[in-house]
Formats: structure tokens, sequence, C-alpha cells
């Protein structure tokens, strides 16, 4: 009797078990055609959804991580495709996904990728070829929680080898490299199979170059090269690779290029070695920073930055930013107000806390050249995403002239001149983007657009700056969280000169017409 109750129960568990083995393979091809359905008709984001229930249900079949990793680098995101099929890799051992895995690698499969991703139309340039300093200083100094905090705390993470994790962050374009040493084992946690809080990776690499260099132009020679290193640069060939080895502060930054030493793509292959990384893991209390022009997002040589601590005076403390813009000082606990004064800028104030046994990195202060009679300048900042927003002005000048101005119509004129221009167009987040106006005789309307349509405006915020001749500290407006913004704010309206704050949703968002 008991004998045949056990064979029932055998019976009914592995019955069970076929159903829902079946059920899940059922579902499994649902979302997979969802998927594809979804990405024949663009629609990205639900097409990711899909194909993410689809890897749950199922996550030894290879088709949804190849269908993801696909989505992925049609958006540009390679860093992000990569972990996923590394993911992929290690459940399915298919060969379809190491062959992908070798394309990210070798650029191969990169070439036609990025065709269908969002890009400007214009062939504008705007500055000089410079270091992105504000986020090399962030790679410089971050560890595992900083990323978390400041990109994204739930990041994919792939297992390369003992003690060893690639790790890709939703809001960062590129993949952190970690791994432990002889003299340090505790920077990956082996149980846990992430990097230990204050772990430091101790590489990097990015999507885009555009994240390395400001006003990067797609191509960049040896010369140029040069005087950007702190060290000799000459093409390197190893491995079927030939590349140049770039030095800024404590960062070996290698970026493959043709045999000639030129940099010839925006998504060639990179590396950044951190040698420094994990050295100064305890260290606590460091604020580095940079000073940036807001008219041209270069660093300010010799610009002054006083510290004042709102609990004691003793703690009070000043520094001189260097060539780049870049500084750094040693701060204790508190509040402080921080006064930055540079010969032709605008004085500028700003409030900054450091929390006990904590580091701050890439922090970026901007500041306004001063004004002529009769101008103004406006200044758009945000954070990591949404990651390129957009200055439009709109309006019309006492003379008539119909004023259009953002990233595709740089410049308004009549004959009397320049009335309003994009002085900067930042595409990989924090800004600044700014706009001089250098008419006040007229109406205008000044609104920011998510060129990318994520619809994340509102949730991630942003801020616009206007400075007037005369004022002295510039009107400041913050999106407000209750404006129920989507992909376009309208800030503010100026009226010959007065400023009236509108902080508000359009009644109808129209991403072509006027804002688009």
């Amino acid at each position: 009797m008991l004998v045949g109750v056990f064979i029932f129960l055998v019976a009914l568990i592995v019955g069970s078990f076929l159903i829902r083995n079946q059920m899940s393979k059922s579902l499994y091809s649902e979302s997979i055609k969802s998927a594809e359905k979804y990405l024949e008709s663009n629609d990205y984001e639900l097409a990711v959804l899909e194909y993410q229930k689809a890897i749950e249900l199922c996550p030894e079949n290879e088709s949804g991580y190849i269908g993801l990793a696909e989505v992925y680098l049609k958006n540009g995101k390679s860093s992000s495709a990569k972990i996923l099929l590394k993911r992929g890799l290690a459940h399915t051992g298919s060969s379809r996904i190491q062959y992908m895995i070798n394309g990210i690698e070798d650029g191969s499969l990169l070439a036609d990728a990025g065709e269908t991703e969002m890009k400007k139309e214009t062939m504008q340039e705007f500055g000089i070829l410079a270091w992105n300093m504000s986020f090399l200083q962030k790679l410089e100094h971050y560890n595992f929680t900083d990323y978390c905090e400041q990109f994204g705390g739930f990041p994919q993470i792939a297992k390369t080898g003992r003690g060893k994790l690639e790790v890709v962050h939703k809001d960062l374009p590129g993949t952190c490299y970690y791994a432990n040493t002889e003299k340090q084992d505790d920077i990956v946690d082996e149980k846990t199979g992430k990097p230990a809080k204050d772990g430091m990776p101790e590489k990097t690499s990015v999507d885009s170059l555009n994240h390395i260099f400001q006003n990067f132009h797609g191509i960049i020679g040896l010369a140029e090269l040069n005087s950007l290193s702190s060290s000799k640069v000459e093409p390197i060939t190893k491995d079927g690779r030939t590349y140049v080895e770039l030095s800024i502060a404590s960062l070996s930054i290698r970026i493959e290029t043709n045999k000639s030493g030129t940099i010839v793509s925006d998504t060639a292959w990179n590396e950044i070695i951190l040698k420094n990384a994990n050295k100064d893991r305890s260290k606590a209390g460091i604020l580095t920073g940079v000073v940036v022009d807001a008219s041209s997002r270069e660093g300010i040589a010799g610009a002054k930055l006083d510290f004042k601590a709102e609990s004691d005076s003793k703690n009070n403390g000043s520094v001189l930013t260097a060539r780049d813009g870049s500084f750094s000082i040693e701060l204790r606990q508190g509040v402080y107000t921080v006064t930055i004064t540079a010969d032709g800028y605008v004085q500028e104030s700003f409030k900054f806390e450091m929390e006990e046994d904590k580091n701050y990195s890439g922090e970026q202060f901007v500041i306004s050249p001063e004004l002529a009679a009769g101008s103004a300048r406006i200044v758009l900042e945000w954070n990591a995403q949404p990651q390129d927003l957009d200055s439009y002005l709109v309006g019309e000048s006492d003379g008539g002239k119909h004023v259009y101005v953002n990233y595709q119509y740089r410049v308004s004129s009549d004959t009397n001149g320049t009335i309003a221009e994009l002085d900067v167009d930042d595409t990989n987040g924090y800004g600044p983007e700014t706009i001089t106006l250098n008419d006040l005789n007229g109406v205008y309307t000044y609104r920011v657009v998510d060129f990318r349509v994520t619809g994340t405006l509102q949730q991630h915020g942003a801020t616009v700056k206007i400075y007037l001749p005369g004022q002295g500290a510039p009107t400041i407006i913050t999106l407000d969280p209750n404006a129920g913004v989507k992909n376009v704010w309208e800030v503010f309206e100026i009226n010959h000169g007065e400023v009236k704050i509108l902080n508000r949703a359009p009644a109808q968002e129209n991403l072509r017409g006027a804002n688009k």
C-alpha cells in the first residue's frame, strides 16, 4: 500500500514538473514573439521587458539573450550587451552567443549595430577638444557604492573567473572590471558574487569616447593626442591591435587607432587603467572636482574656491584650480558655502555637504563669464540621466526677427548682429548646456527637451540658471517634481529682461514644431 502511495506521489511530482516546464516554454515563446513585434515597430522599451521576461522563464535558452543583446546594440549600449551575453554564455554554452561576444570585443559587430541609434543631425562644432575632467575624476576615485549611487543600484554582473567580475550600471555606458589580487583578496566578495562596497575597479571601458573627451568630433590625430597627454603618445601595435596610450592624472587610457595613430571612431576599443585603485580605500574626507566655464564647458584655471563651514570656522578652507580647472581639497564633515571667484567671471556661491567617512569625486561647479550690457545667459544642468537634454529658445525681438535657437539652429541673427546663440550642446549627461541671449528687447520662451524621448525628465530632474546683467547671483529654477513633465519642460518666459517663471509641462507635448 505504502509503495503504491509513494509511486503515485512521485508520478504526481514528475507530472507537475513537466506541466510547469511545458507552460514555461509556451510563455517563453510568447514573450519572444512579443519582443520581436515590438522590435519591428522600434518600441525598444517594451522589447527589452519581453526579452527580460523570456530570460527569466528559460535562462538556458539562447534566443532571449541574443534578442536582448541586439536591442542594446541598436541603442549603442555595447557594454550592456556584452555583460548580458557573458551571463547567457554561462547558462547556455551557446556558440552563437560566444560569436556575438567576440564580435563586440573586436569591434566587428559594432560596425552596423549603431546605425539605428538616435543621433543628432548637426555638423556644428562646439569648443576645442579637451578631457572630460568631471567624468574622469569619477572613474579615478569611485568605489562600487559610489557607482551604485550615481549610476544605478541594480547593475548587471557577470563572473568571468575566480575573484573576477564585470559590472555594468544602468546609467553608465561602460563596463567596470573588478578583480581580487594577491595583496587584496577582498575587492570581490566571492560569497555574494558582487564587488565589496568599498572595492574599486582596476579597469573600465566606455561605449563612446564622448565620455572621455569634450567636443569630440569623431577623429583625433596624433598631434592633438600629444597636446592632451602628460606623456608622449605614439601608436602601439600589440596582439593584432593598434592603439595609443594617454596619461592624465593617475589614469592610463588606451584607445584603438589606425596605423598612423589617429582615432577614427566614436566607438573605438578602449580601456582605462586605474593605477591607484584600491590603494586609498579607507581614506575619507576628500573632495575632487572641476570648475567649468558655462559658455565653453572648458575648465577654468586659477579659480579660487573658498569653503566656509556653517558649524565651525576652524573647518574653513580654500583651494585654487589647476590648468585644467580641476581641484582637490580635504574637508571635515559638515555643510559648506562654496564661493568661487575667477577673473572675468561672475562670482557665485554653492551649498555643499561633506558627509562623514565619505569622498566626493567629479563634482562640477559651473560659473558664467561676465555679461555684456543688455544680454543674458541661460545654463542648463542635470545628472547622468536623461543622457541628452536640449535647450530651446523661441520668441521674437522688437525688431520683428523670429528667434529660434537649439542644437539644429545654433545662431539667430538680424542685421544688427547675433540675437541669441547656443554656446554649448552637451549630449552625455550633466551639462552645462548654454544659450547666450544678446538682445533683451523682445519676448522669448525657454524650454528643455529630452532628445531621446525617454519620458524620464521629471523623474531625474534638472536645473536652469538665468544670469542677467547687474543681477549678481543668478535666478535658479529647479524642475517642479509635480509639474507632470515627460519630455518637454517649459521653464520660463523673459519679457524685455523681466523673467516670468513657468516651471510646467506644456499644454501639448509637440516634439516637432516649436519644441523639436
